[in-house]
């Protein structure tokens, strides 16, 4: 079976080293979108277990089409029994176009769901297709006038894990953080420091990281709702991922000036249990005082769009050289909007990467 991870753009190499380490053979991996081979069923595992992709789709089909009537002959020549069932509620959940004939996204949508509802009826040798048992949203791309069509495993995106209950003001995407540890490299020997936790996104992501909890374990899917749901093999693969938590101690600090954030941190953390592996505290960046000669600094300090005050950010940023002072030898990796992060830092990063979450561009600087 064909698959396709969603992520951010520019996460890409990321996620398709997640999937490596699951032992899959990446075939494609652009634009914010990861294609790969697996099982009929690794979708239940995939959801569980991926820290970084936002969806997980099946890929139903791929084909040309310039004109509706392309489009629509296309789909007629997809075998969509092996996905839908008779009676699913059909839903075209969302339509991305880009340099195609066809752009106008409702009449995609409306000729599309015709197009299925024409070819399960002829594949299930009905008269009438009743959308009465289960929701299948599907979304459908196309670029260049390559039409993609593809199953939504997934629904609620995948960031959320279910344990942020109160968020500060601009919240980090759980997905996105999780890719910063990932990509600086942090292990759980290693002290990790947070000096603007907010609602303690970044510890969180590293604590479960550290701790091999699976971000997917305490949600629901959009494949639960499907005729073809099996409730012991979802259980089969949550219960292994239990079995696969290591517990252990873990050098985790989440600091913040805002009392408020640190209880809120708090609260989220006792959600999933995290709360005895990370310390909390209300303090500002200049006042932490850790004795450690090497380790993280992870870290998405206030930018100007949040705080709506650009100079204030660029403030914030020159204090950071504090950091920079008090602990030389430990890897930094710092997330902003801000294009000129490096200057008001006082260092040049040994990697930038650029990633785009939605409207919102963000650089990820990383010092080693």
């Amino acid at each position: 079976m064909e698959y396709i991870a969603l992520c951010a753009l520019g996460l890409e190499k990321v996620l398709s080293n997640e999937l490596k380490k699951m032992n899959y053979k990446i075939e494609k991996a652009n634009d914010g979108m990861v294609e790969f081979l697996g099982d009929d069923y690794d979708y239940y595992k995939l959801n569980v277990h991926l820290r970084t992709a936002e969806r997980i789709f099946i890929k139903i089909g791929e084909f040309k089409a310039e004109t509706f009537d392309e489009l629509f002959d296309g789909i007629l020549d997809i075998r969509l029994s092996r996905f839908l069932p008779k009676n699913g509620k059909i839903v075209i959940d969302k339509v991305r176009t880009a340099k195609s004939s066809l752009y106008n996204q409702s009449v995609i949508q409306s000729v599309v769901k015709k197009a299925i509802i024409e070819k399960l009826k002829k594949e299930y040798n009905l008269k009438f297709y009743n959308e009465e048992e289960g929701i299948y949203k599907l979304r459908v791309y196309i670029k260049r006038n390559k039409v993609t069509l593809a199953l939504d495993t997934t629904g609620e995106g995948l960031h959320k894990r279910g344990y942020r209950k109160l968020v500060s003001e601009a919240p980090l995407r759980e997905t996105i953080a999780a890719a910063m540890i990932l990509k600086a490299g942090w292990k759980r020997k290693h002290v990790l420091i947070d000096p603007f936790c907010g609602s303690g996104t970044i510890p969180m992501e590293a604590a479960m990281y550290g701790l091999n909890i699976a971000p997917g374990l305490y949600r629901h899917f959009s494949f639960e709702l499907w005729y073809n749901f099996d409730k012991k093999r979802l259980g089969k693969t949550k219960k292994e991922a239990v079995d696969s938590i290591k517990y252990t101690d873990l050098k985790i600090y989440g600091f913040d000036k805002e009392y408020k954030m640190v209880e809120i941190a708090k609260r989220n953390a006792e959600n999933f249990k995290l709360d005895k592996y990370i310390r909390f505290e209300r303090n500002n960046m200049e006042s932490i005082k850790l004795e450690y000669d090497e380790g993280y600094i992870i870290t998405n300090p206030p930018y100007g769009e949040r705080i709506k005050d650009k100079k204030h950010a660029e403030k914030i940023y020159e204090q950071m050289r504090y950091l920079r002072k008090k602990y030389p030898k430990f890897k930094y990796s710092i997330i902003t909007s801000h294009e000129k992060f490096e200057e008001f830092f006082g260092a040049k990063s040994d990697k930038k990467k650029k990633i785009i979450n939605g409207k919102q561009t963000l650089y990820i600087y990383e010092y080693k």
